[in-house]
């Protein structure tokens, strides 16, 4: 069983963390080894439990949390008054005690069917990160400016998020993620495509969202815009109660392509998708919509089947995020950088290439069952 920490240790520790704690190092020092007390007494006379060890650090971290937001906000008065308070250190003991026991030691954790440490996860997380990095170093959130590179970072982050979410065992909610990537990826494709006339209408429709959402303090430029919707709306032959498909799909009206076909539509599945050339998805997008949605689908679902879907789909979505990645961004990196990419696409892309071919062997296998 690990020991007790001694205070100068516990000090230093803390320090490191954050110098303003000196003041209440003697209270925080005194509630951490009443709760290491308590929990070792509980821990020696629990005899239906094997007996385990206390890691401090962790249990520090707790107490520091509570501590921190209990003072947020008060003057050192207030924060004197606090630790004075027998019943708010009390409160504060139990609740890092209950905190540490449940969600350290008893944490409840999903049935696992992967870790990071597989290729099929830490290929594509090292892939995915390199990416992330590369994109972190352009201007964001100007979006008249910056459209592409905060589309692509966030459609990266979600595929980072997705496969957190297989290795923690929440195949459906990841998912449920990978719907909202392919929604992103649709968009990129479009705007890697049609450029200049996409973008800038997707920019348009970006300012009547925020005004349909109420998002402009300017009540005349807000009353204009408005005007600006209906007379479009108009001129499409759309009505009042088409306005929200308008706002959110309507930019791809700018794009003689989709003008041009007449079985598209202002929706994601007959409009977006089809026109980024990922119809063949919509199966697969639906069966997602029920996830979504809390049907039983959700409910009763097996989990190997939906981490090997959600899985493949997102090696597919970053297969093609990569390519518009490589074209929008890639001449924008310097030599040092695009050596750097260029080295590691040589070590890993064919090897993603593979694991998607091995992993879909696997998936076949499970659906034959």
């Amino acid at each position: 069983m690990n020991s007790i920490i001694q205070k100068e240790t516990f000090r230093s520790f803390l320090l490191k963390l954050d110098k303003n704690l000196e003041p209440h190092l003697d209270f925080l020092y005194d509630v951490y080894e009443n709760i290491y007390h308590g929990i070792n007494e509980i821990n020696n006379g629990n005899s239906s439990q094997p007996v385990f060890n206390i890691n401090s650090l962790e249990l520090i971290f707790y107490i520091l949390g509570e501590f921190n937001y209990a003072i947020r906000g008060f003057d050192s008065q207030k924060i004197e008054a606090f630790k004075n308070d027998e019943k708010m250190v009390e409160m504060l003991s139990n609740v890092s005690a209950d905190k540490y026991l449940s969600l350290s030691l008893y944490n409840h954790r999903e049935e696992k069917l992967t870790n990071r440490y597989l290729p099929p996860i830490s290929s594509l997380e090292l892939y995915l990160n390199l990416m992330l990095n590369i994109v972190s170093r352009y201007p964001r959130n100007n979006p008249s400016n910056t459209l592409i590179v905060d589309l692509l970072t966030k459609s990266l982050s979600i595929a980072r998020c997705t496969l957190t979410l297989l290795c923690d065992g929440y195949e459906t909610e990841a998912f449920s993620m990978w719907r909202t990537l392919h929604e992103c990826e649709s968009v990129l494709i479009i705007l890697d495509k049609y450029q200049d006339v996409a973008i800038n209408a997707y920019l348009t429709h970006m300012e009547y969202g925020i005004a349909y959402k109420n998002g402009i303090k300017d009540t005349i430029k807000q009353d204009a815009i408005f005007e600006q919707i209906k007379k479009e709306m108009a001129s499409l032959g759309l009505k009042s109660k088409d306005m929200k498909k308008f706002i959110e799909y309507g930019w791809l009206t700018k794009i003689d392509d989709f003008n041009q076909n007449k079985e598209f539509k202002l929706n994601f599945r007959d409009g977006l998708q089809s026109l980024a050339g990922l119809h063949q998805y919509a199966s697969i997008y639906m069966t997602s919509s029920e996830i979504l949605h809390s049907t039983p689908l959700l409910i009763y679902s097996n989990k190997s089947y939906f981490h090997y879907l959600t899985l493949l789909n997102l090696y597919e979505s970053f297969f093609r995020i990569e390519k518009v990645f490589v074209s929008l961004l890639f001449q924008r990196i310097d030599d040092q950088g695009k050596a750097k990419y260029l080295e590691m696409r040589s070590l890993y892309y064919q090897q993603l290439i593979n694991i998607h071919k091995r992993e879909m062997q696997m998936f076949d296998l499970i659906k034959n069952k």
